[in-house]
């Protein structure tokens, strides 16, 4: 079967073609090869974990260790990793060690090519070249073709499965693997994987305390017999649309819903008949409480009118336009309130001192980047404007411009001079007095005379190469300082680093402090 759509992880692997399924199946998935080729996708986003490090030390040796223990039916997976996810909502999550993800990818590889031409179109979660903003754009279409573009009335059904991971019932999706697959060793594999019991033995990361705050129908820790999968894996997240395919094909076959879409365990119907929707909702409670042993979340549906938009994916969708969720929204105006706690202190009033915490500021960079990632999906222009208004400290840190956010506090790494350093940061600071260190002294390089007489400073006649114009000893920085606060003019502090730029230091802001008027 021809591997067009595998993600690949490098170019040697671009064009690797598996042959058409026969009896010596087993033989292929488990060729070194093909491990090492899912292992070096297992590495794509895990290269600098502890435990991808240390399996990368005896790379080979640990590689043909796994394919003997595959090939001999040996292999039994290690300890999982179990912590506590706390958003969007609390929830366990067990990470499998490295070597068993490599297993998962080789198995999970495998399966997909077989089921991957048999799900319906859409289905959106965790499958390649699909995804939550594919399933929002492609449930936009459906209202508009639904309604004709607004012509005639629609109604949509929402619904969700009830504590679903949890629910899964392991027996019937090994049957559901064992109906396509012939071989034995693949079988195996299959059902090591399906069968294991992560709880029984796991090392635990975090606050224990969360773990007792989970609902014991909503943790592994309390399932009945064979129920539940694991949070966190890659083969779970495949498993999941494996068994669920059973309802996809259900609801577009036997119930001939020609508007429907799924991501994991939410989906939606969409009909100009609110009767035929609640005649659906019935055969699909009976379906999956027959053939899945699952049910229907009753706090999670939804039967309303199109025009009042439908909550899906962390958007609310509507035939014209789309708009971000306000839980979204609340959630990053929380976490920007707990930055600016950290990083703007107004305690010295009349100025307000920011700080420059840089691994703070690199996770702040790493939020704005996901929420305004998720919100370019949306009509969320003036949304955007108003979260920056709004907390207007962010413009000191980052400019943000058309979705991108450019960094204001780090010089680019192509200025090759200390003038162009200095240059920089009086263009991204230019409201405020610059103390620019070089060395054990501040330095100045525009002859400015209002600030050199608000200093006391007198221009330096015969300067170095540099072209200084005025300094003074940064020990003096305190008294300096003071100097300028009783002028009530705003100070920025750029610090002298070790590291070097091409021929010139590093050098990055301090603090500053904000004359507040």
């Amino acid at each position: 079967m021809n591997n067009g759509n595998a993600n690949n992880d490098n170019k040697d692997n671009n064009n690797y073609v598996w042959p058409v399924r026969g009896d010596n199946d087993a033989l292929r998935l488990f060729s070194f090869e093909n491990i090492y080729r899912q292992y070096l996708k297992c590495r794509k986003n895990k290269r600098g974990t502890v435990n991808a490090l240390k399996f990368e030390m005896n790379c080979e040796e640990n590689l043909i260790d796994l394919q003997r223990e595959l090939i001999d039916r040996t292999y039994y997976p290690s300890r999982s990793v179990c912590f506590m996810a706390t958003k969007p909502k609390l929830r366990e999550i067990f990470a499998a060690d490295f070597r068993d993800r490599i297993v998962h990818h080789i198995l999970a590889d495998y399966l997909e090519r077989i089921w991957e031409p048999k799900f319906i179109f859409d289905s959106y979660a965790c499958r390649k070249k699909k995804g939550i903003h594919l399933g929002v754009k492609r449930l936009q279409g459906f209202l508009r073709k639904v309604t004709r573009n607004g012509s005639r009335q629609a109604f949509y059904l929402q619904l969700d499965i009830k504590n679903f991971f949890m629910s899964i019932d392991k027996d019937i999706l090994y049957q559901i693997i064992a109906d396509k697959i012939r071989d034995e060793s693949i079988l195996w594999l299959a059902g090591i994987l399906i069968y294991h019991n992560c709880t029984k033995d796991y090392v635990l990361k975090g606050d224990m305390g969360y773990l007792r705050k989970i609902a014991p129908q909503k943790s592994l820790f309390y399932t009945m017999g064979r129920k539940g999968l694991p949070i966190g894996n890659l083969s779970s997240q495949f498993f999941a649309n494996l068994y669920l395919n059973k309802l996809d094909q259900f609801v577009k076959h036997r119930l001939k819903c020609g508007y429907y879409l799924r991501y994991c365990d939410d989906f939606v119907m969409l009909s100009e008949d609110r009767d035929k929707l609640i005649k659906w909702k019935a055969e699909v409670e009976r379906f999956l409480v027959e053939r899945l042993k699952l049910r229907l979340n009753e706090k999670r549906q939804s039967l309303q009118p199109v025009s009042n938009g439908i909550n899906f994916l962390g958007y609310i969708v509507r035939r014209n336009y789309t708009l971000v969720r306000k839980r979204v929204v609340n959630n990053l105006r929380s976490r920007l309130s707990d930055f600016e706690r950290k990083l703007i202190k107004k305690d010295h009033s009349p100025y307000v001192k920011v700080i420059y915490d840089y691994p703070a500021l690199e996770r702040l960079r790493a939020t704005l980047a996901s929420y305004f990632g998720h919100f370019k999906w949306a009509d969320s222009y003036r949304l955007q404007m108003s979260l920056i208004k709004r907390y207007g400290f962010l413009r000191r840190f980052f400019s943000l411009k058309d979705g991108r956010i450019t960094e204001n506090y780090r010089v680019p790494g192509n200025i090759p001079s200390l003038r162009l350093q200095y240059r920089y940061f009086k263009t991204r600071f230019s409201e405020d007095i610059l103390l620019f260190q070089v060395g054990s002294h501040y330095e100045f390089y525009e002859d400015d005379s209002d600030v050199a007489g608000m200093l006391g400073l007198r221009k330096i006649h015969k300067s170095s190469a540099r072209n200084v114009k005025y300094g003074f000893p940064a020990r003096h920085e305190k008294a300096f300082i003071d100097r300028i606060k009783s002028c009530g003019r705003s100070i920025t502090v750029v610090g002298e680093e070790d590291r070097y730029l091409t021929r010139v230091k590093e050098r990055l802001p301090k603090y500053s402090l904000v004359f507040q008027q």
